[in-house]
């Protein structure tokens, strides 16, 4: 964590002052692309698994999902919601989350078995972005 902490770009997760101990079943980390040259996400984790880190991008933003407006229509939450709340159109309105979308455009997720390797196994982890970051030109101009 401290060590991708100094790479540009790279926005490791910070636990509330209150918090005394966490339990971790994923590193994340924030990516944000306009410090590695435009390199989009997508890019970035196909280029990170290609240096053998797996990893994945995160929850997309469920507030979104066109099975909402198939669930509002449901038997049951036709029973439990009056009308107006199942308006599809407004519930879009009202549950738009701009934070939370941009947390799931940024976010990738290094896997909990990677933590536990050895100190040389997480410089290699540092290395490989660092190297992402490097070349993040050429692997965006390999499209």
């Amino acid at each position: 964590r401290d060590q991708i902490d100094k790479i540009p770009g790279i926005l490791p997760y910070k636990l509330n002052p209150g918090v005394t101990r966490a339990v971790y079943h994923l590193f994340p980390f924030r990516y944000k692309q306009e410090e590695f040259k435009g390199l989009p996400r997508e890019l970035f984790l196909k280029a990170l698994k290609a240096e053998g880190i797996p990893c994945q991008g995160g929850y997309s933003p469920l507030n979104r999902g066109k099975y909402l407006e198939n669930v509002l229509q449901t038997k049951n939450f036709r029973l439990m919601y009056p009308s107006e709340m199942l308006d599809y159109g407004k519930y879009m309105e009202r549950n738009q989350c701009p934070a939370n979308d941009r947390l799931c455009f940024e976010a990738v997720w290094l896997y909990q078995n990677m933590l536990l390797g050895e100190k040389n196994d997480m410089d290699d982890i540092v290395a490989a972005i660092e190297k992402i970051r490097e070349n993040a030109e050429k692997i965006k101009n390999k499209i």
